[in-house]
């Protein structure tokens, strides 16, 4: 094998230190203001939790793409984003969901004609119902 002529020095790069350090401190505050925003699947459906506090922001949200579209959202924005009523749009979309079946079990169980008419009004209504929460909630 040819040895070549020339030789490797390894200089060490001078770098600014103190003002390495203080950019790092401001990129920590800045991500630790904003926060880091992940999904966790849970029984029904997912929650969206604060990573840094460990803080729930959102839960049961139904669908993973909903989730997952807050998330990025929730992530990019620099300031904060209320979901307060959003909740309420989950806890309703779930109640009809609820509703749906049990009148669904009505129907099927029941031998009383008015007991199934009725029923089947008011599942008609929790469906209306359950599809406006799932429109409003899919248009974050």
């Amino acid at each position: 094998m040819i040895k070549l002529a020339t030789k490797h020095i390894h200089r060490r790069k001078k770098y600014n230190k103190p003002h390495l350090a203080n950019k790092l401190d401001k990129l920590a505050d800045n991500i630790a203001k904003r926060g880091v925003f992940i999904t966790v699947k849970t029984d029904p459906g997912f929650n969206v939790i604060n990573y840094i506090t460990k803080e729930t922001v959102l839960e049961n949200v139904p669908f993973s793409g909903v989730a997952n579209d807050i998330i990025k959202k929730l992530n990019k924005s620099k300031e904060k984003i209320s979901l307060i009523g959003y909740q309420k749009h989950i806890d309703r979309y779930y109640k009809h969901l609820n509703d749906v079946h049990f009148y669904k079990h009505t129907i099927r169980t029941s031998k009383d004609f008015t007991k199934v008419f009725s029923a089947g009004c008011r599942m008609q209504d929790s469906i209306h119902m359950m599809k406006t929460a799932r429109t409003y909630i899919q248009s974050f």
